[in-house]
């Protein structure tokens, strides 16, 4: 870890944060190692957790990986899995730096992520959480289908949040006080994401994002699929059922989310991957 000569952290240090769990591919998991270490602006640490066992593949990426840096690599092993919340609020608690970056482990942070990401939040102390966009690919990264992108000022961001997640959770860097102030991350299994972000902005911390692509990730039939279903469904309506109960949106606000969102959820996979692509962006 990088050190002032008082053996405080440096304002440049990072950790990057990231869950694996049996489900994921072993070789997008070393590609997206791969990403953190072309980093311009190089982690501090890398704190991985593994969700439950992984298997053998899995497991010797993370070994190849963790022997070759060594000092860098700190994984954190799960006995059972947990889900992405609770394996992200056990991580945290790891993560020795004040600025967290999160990515999710088959995604691929692009070089000057963090360099961009460090340098905003070092010149806006008010700032306690900074994201950008998502360019999403099927096959090839190189080959970019589309953009998912976010409000990039804290007022919209703020503004949109009753109403659609304001941040990408895979680009998000943090202040670690922050978020364990506010309580970390939730039991969900899905959308954690977004109940955390309203909680913050419910407490009066500031959220935005960088208008720059951060982060590059998988799309395709795959994604729709867990985006889909009765049990999405239903956990997005308990979601927002949340922050109706808690006064955070009103009524009003509940059966427009409600009533536009739901549908697709349960719609045919290609009605809904074009609803998603073309409507909802």
């Amino acid at each position: 870890m990088t050190e002032t000569t008082s053996g405080e952290q440096s304002s440049s240090d990072v950790s990057m944060l990231l869950a694996v769990y049996a489900g994921d591919e072993p070789a997008d998991v070393d590609t997206a190692l791969e990403s953190v270490f072309w980093q311009t602006h190089q982690p501090t640490e890398v704190v991985l957790v593994q969700d439950g066992p992984v298997g053998e593949e899995l497991t010797t990426v993370i070994e190849d990986w963790t022997q070759e840096y060594p000092e860098i690599i700190r994984t954190v092993e799960l006995a059972e899995n947990q889900g992405l919340g609770r394996a992200l609020q056990a991580g945290i608690k790891h993560c020795s730096c004040e600025l967290v970056a999160r990515m999710d482990a088959d995604d691929i942070s692009v070089p000057t992520r963090l360099e961009k990401q460090v340098a905003f939040m070092n010149a806006h102390p008010d700032v306690d959480v900074v994201g950008g966009h998502i360019a999403e690919f099927s096959d090839d990264p190189e080959q970019i289908e589309a953009v998912r992108t976010v409000p990039t000022d804290p007022e919209t961001a703020a503004e949109s949040a009753p109403y659609r997640c304001p941040l990408n959770h895979p680009t998000v860097m943090y202040r670690k006080s922050t978020i364990l102030a506010a309580g970390g991350y939730g039991d969900r299994r899905s959308m954690q994401d977004h109940e955390l972000w309203i909680r913050l902005l419910d407490h009066g911390y500031t959220l935005t994002n960088l208008d720059d692509v951060l982060v590059k990730a998988r799309a395709g039939a795959d994604l729709y699929d867990r985006r889909g279903g009765i049990d999405y469904a239903k956990t997005e309506f308990l979601l927002y059922y949340e922050f109706l109960q808690s006064g955070y949106i009103s009524l009003r606000t509940f059966l427009i989310n409600v009533l536009s969102r739901i549908p697709v959820r349960l719609a045919p996979r290609p009605v809904r991957g074009f609803i998603y692509n073309h409507l909802l962006r």
